[in-house]
């Protein structure tokens, strides 16, 4: 039987060789044979250091042009910030595939100190970001916009606004991130982004935060462009600030018809209200899931307004205040339908049931909460479990029972 087995991966082997060796063929180089690698992009001859092109890093010095000549190449180039800080107005063009990195998001602090946006990729893919800080000054400014770019990262990178309840609400207008333009694919992952009117709008499907963090942002994450387009996929992300009402009003808003949108192991703390999700007359997600989540907020924790079928799963309550906010709020006009599994309340034993509408799947503690299914009769049934183990039916009888 092994010896049988053996031959047969053998053959197996030399059939798959066999197959494969005309595409190696074809891969091989011209006449002479030589083999042909993947195109790669010519980068730029060495790693750069802007010191070496003239940038002080002090905080007074205007490093505008120094980056600049750092970054004259028009081929990639891998830019490094020693650690300082670097007065800009201005940031040059990036080509593709081109790094930037700096020697930690605290240490090497990039200071924005013009007006409109510093960092503006456009039509570009795979321009990546490590361990560098961007501090943006002005009112108005924005630290990075991505348009039409696809498969940039951003990994321990800090942006830091100057939104402060103190200075509310002159600093409103600030943005950490903006991704418009069918921007796709971005990774901000090990990252901070703090202190903004806006941390991150997006207005494109499929984008990432997965173990970051957003502090103070007067709104932490816009969901906009009721297109249908906008979603986002937050990971292992805290969204925390103060108590007080003029530093966070929203953590995410979904303020319109978007896309997929997924939470999973998110923190919210500090917050008015911490979710808003869709708008009763433009529309919400297509999709919307929350996972182990842990949320708290002065006002509204959860307020689904319009979205297709939600699903909430081992998601628990809390409050920022003494007095409990509304723990979830449930559209029946805009949410018709979802599924909520192992809700935790903090204000009684067990959310109201009539937080539910009629047509959700609703699990929980509650004996009611099991399974209800529907004959082809019409009739409803509820599954639950005797003393002895054995599964038994319930008839609710034709119409569906109310959570």
């Amino acid at each position: 039987m092994a010896d049988d087995a053996l031959s047969r991966r053998r053959l197996l082997a030399a059939s798959l060789g066999a197959a494969a060796a005309p595409g190696l063929a074809a891969c091989s180089g011209q006449a002479g044979g030589e083999p042909v690698g993947p195109a790669q992009p010519q980068f730029a001859a060495s790693p750069r250091n802007v010191r070496d092109f003239g940038a002080i890093g002090d905080g007074v010095a205007d490093d505008t042009q120094a980056i600049a000549r750092a970054c004259a190449d028009s081929a990639p180039v891998l830019l490094h910030f020693p650690a300082g800080h670097y007065l800009v107005s201005e940031w040059p063009d990036l080509p593709d595939y081109s790094v930037v990195t700096g020697d930690g998001g605290d240490v090497s602090l990039i200071v924005h100190n013009g007006e409109g946006t510093l960092i503006a990729l456009r039509d570009r893919q795979r321009v990546s970001f490590r361990s560098i800080g961007i501090f943006v000054t002005t009112p108005d400014a924005t630290a990075i916009s991505l348009s039409n770019s696809f498969r940039c990262s951003f990994d321990s990178v800090v942006l830091r606004g100057n939104h402060l309840s103190d200075n509310h609400p002159q600093f409103l207008g600030q943005r950490g991130v903006v991704l418009d333009q069918n921007t796709g694919g971005t990774a901000f992952v090990n990252s901070d982004i703090n202190n903004f009117g806006v941390g991150l709008v997006t207005s494109c499907i499929q984008n990432y935060v997965t173990s970051s963090k957003f502090t103070s942002n007067h709104v932490s994450v816009l969901g906009t462009g009721n297109d249908h387009n906008a979603g986002l996929s937050l990971s292992n992300v805290e969204f925390v600030s103060d108590t007080d009402p003029r530093t966070t009003n929203h953590h995410i808003r979904v303020d319109g018809a978007a896309n997929a949108w997924w939470l999973i192991n998110v923190w919210f703390e500090g917050a008015d209200v911490a979710l808003s999700i869709g708008d009763r007359d433009r529309g919400g997600p297509a999709q919307f899931g929350m996972v182990n989540c842990k949320v708290a907020a002065r006002s509204v924790c959860l307020d689904l307004i319009y979205c297709r079928q939600p699903y909430l799963a081992n998601v628990q309550f809390g409050h920022d205040l003494v007095t409990h906010p509304v723990e979830l709020k449930i559209d029946p006009v805009g949410c018709p339908e979802g599924t909520a599994a192992n809700l935790i309340s903090s204000a009684s034993d067990e959310l109201d049931p009539s937080t539910f509408p009629g047509t959700w799947q609703v699990t929980g503690r509650r004996a009611t909460d099991s399974l209800v299914l529907r004959d082809p009769a019409g009739r409803y049934w509820r599954l639950a479990v005797a003393t002895d183990g054995t599964v038994e039916t319930i008839a609710l009888g034709d119409g569906r029972p109310p959570r």
